[in-house]
């Protein structure tokens, strides 16, 4: 384990000046620090038990880069918090002909188990379009959203956007279903890029990704669309809603290649490409046209 550290320290002090001479003896990767994420209140509270599975690269260098969800249980509730644990994850890197290598695919499974008596909620196998609102907002924005009174949402949310800052997503999807396009697209920048608070692994999240990526896009608003995937991973969603996940990288990927960064371009189409993993997946023409940009 000790090994890993001086190498790591060497690479970072020595970068490209070192010689032929110099190799380091081979070593396989392995874990130097491993932290698990905190059990969900949300989910503990209601007797909620399940696992995550994530993959991702160990670098050169040590760390872990490109985490995503790979297979969790229940879909929905677990994916944000077991990625943004991995990424903290530290290993003595691979050694091979005495350079230091990536390796990809490397997978940690994350399990919620809970100790003791109470009742276990069993919520079946459809993904779990969660968001953190108490019972009496989700009432008050269920009866504005089925009346379709716009003009009511987006008062009641902005009343409450001080106590909880998810409402401004419904104060600008209220400001969108009324014609407002750039009163509806401000209100949920500044829910995604909230200044106090992290942006939370949740539905409404995921749905405001969704609206301000396309604008984004159709707009050719390029800037903006590489803030908003350097803010959010898209790929925390991909289990939830594979598809619509797949269609917001492509044209992050495609936007990248507009910038002429054709590395990162390349490298998100092949992200595409390559966790579609089962028939259904392969088959979304979203990975086609990914397949086909890198020239499959």
């Amino acid at each position: 384990m000790r090994l890993g550290t001086i190498v790591v320290a060497l690479l970072a002090a020595c970068g490209s000046f070192a010689h032929a001479d110099s190799k380091l003896p081979d070593q396989e990767y392995a874990p130097l620090k491993k932290k698990a994420p905190v059990y969900p209140h949300v989910s503990q509270f209601n007797g909620i038990e399940g696992y995550c599975i994530v993959e991702y690269t160990v670098t050169a260098q040590g760390t872990t880069q490109d985490v995503f969800p790979e297979a969790c249980s229940p879909v929905g509730l677990f994916e944000g918090i077991s990625v943004e644990a991995a990424k903290q994850f530290t290993y003595q890197p691979r050694i091979t002909n005495g350079m230091p290598v990536h390796v990809a695919g490397v997978q940690n499974k994350f399990i919620f188990d809970l100790t003791g008596g109470g009742k276990r909620l069993d919520l079946g196998p459809d993904p779990i379009k969660f968001s953190f609102l108490k019972p009496s907002e989700q009432k008050g924005i269920n009866k504005r959203l089925q009346s379709q009174d716009w003009k009511a949402l987006k008062k009641y949310a902005l009343t409450r956007k001080n106590r909880n800052h998810r409402m401004l997503y419904f104060a600008g999807y209220s400001e969108l279903q009324m014609g407002n396009a750039d009163a509806g697209y401000e209100l949920m920048e500044q829910f995604v890029f909230h200044e106090d608070e992290e942006t939370p692994f949740e539905y409404v999240t995921f749905s405001a990704v969704q609206r301000l990526a396309t604008h984004y896009y159709q707009t050719q608003q390029s800037d903006k669309l590489i803030a908003l995937d350097q803010q959010v991973d898209v790929w925390w969603f991909h289990l939830i809603e594979p598809r619509e996940t797949n269609r917001i990288a492509l044209m992050i990927a495609d936007t990248y290649g507009m910038q002429g960064n054709i590395t990162e371009s390349d490298r998100r189409f092949a992200q595409i490409v390559d966790r579609a993993r089962t028939e259904a997946a392969k088959a979304d023409p979203f990975v086609a046209m990914a397949r086909q940009a890198l020239g499959q």
